[in-house]
């Protein structure tokens, strides 16, 4: 139990504390608006990082597709290159002309070397075991194909045993509106092939295998098949 004496000093005490606090200013607690003024200040500065930083992410996707799907440009262009089969090699080369090179060993895959020679920019018709023409013949094949070993000025042109026949493709002096027939025949002792430019809209197609000559220009080659081995 507290004497008077220590009731006087605690009361001096507590007077003097209140006295001493009244003189420190005490923060003060903003009003509501400020604070959801503020508030608002934050998220919308918030949400602009956001939207454009999704908006430039968008924009590098968008880019990034269209690009891939030729959109924005066209797509790279065919270089040159080798496509090689068992039965014939092809090779494009940079002054736009191919080479075709044909392995008498093998059995002619013409649906394969049809669609080879069109992605070359070579429009042509090959069959196998038939050959189409036109008459009148387009002119300019000279222009359009050339032969190794060399055509003789008949045309006709019988290639020794184990030699691969070559033939050289011009497609910038293919006339317009036509394209190359190519008729591969497996006769029973060498395999013959015929060339002619026909027209697109108008030709004739035969299983018999040319004798003769051709309806028109062109050339015509029979393979011999290879020797044994040594010979």
């Amino acid at each position: 139990m507290m004497n008077d004496h220590e009731q006087i000093n605690d009361s001096v005490l507590t007077r003097e504390l209140r006295e001493s606090l009244t003189g420190i200013a005490a923060p003060q607690r903003p009003p509501l608006e400020t604070i959801t003024a503020r508030g608002r200040a934050y998220w919308r500065h918030r949400l602009t990082g956001i939207a454009g930083l999704s908006a430039s992410g968008i924009a590098a996707g968008a880019a990034l597709v269209l690009g891939l799907t030729g959109v924005l440009g066209p797509a790279p262009a065919r270089g040159t290159g080798t496509i090689r089969t068992a039965a014939f090699i092809l090779v494009k080369h940079a002054n736009g002309t191919a080479t075709l090179t044909i392995n008498p060993r093998e059995l002619l895959d013409t649906a394969a070397l049809q669609n080879d020679l069109k992605q070359d920019g070579i429009p042509a018709l090959v069959t196998s075991g038939s050959f189409c023409s036109s008459d009148p013949a387009p002119a300019g094949f000279s222009q359009v194909v050339s032969f190794y070993p060399s055509l003789p000025r008949s045309g006709f042109l019988r290639v020794p045993k184990d030699v691969h026949p070559t033939i050289t493709f011009n497609p910038a002096a293919m006339p317009a509106g036509a394209e190359l027939s190519f008729g591969d025949f497996q006769l029973s002792s060498r395999q013959q092939a015929d060339f002619m430019l026909v027209n697109t809209s108008s030709y004739t197609c035969t299983s018999t295998p040319p004798s003769g000559g051709l309806p028109g220009p062109g050339a015509q080659f029979q393979v011999d098949p290879p020797g044994p081995a040594g010979s």
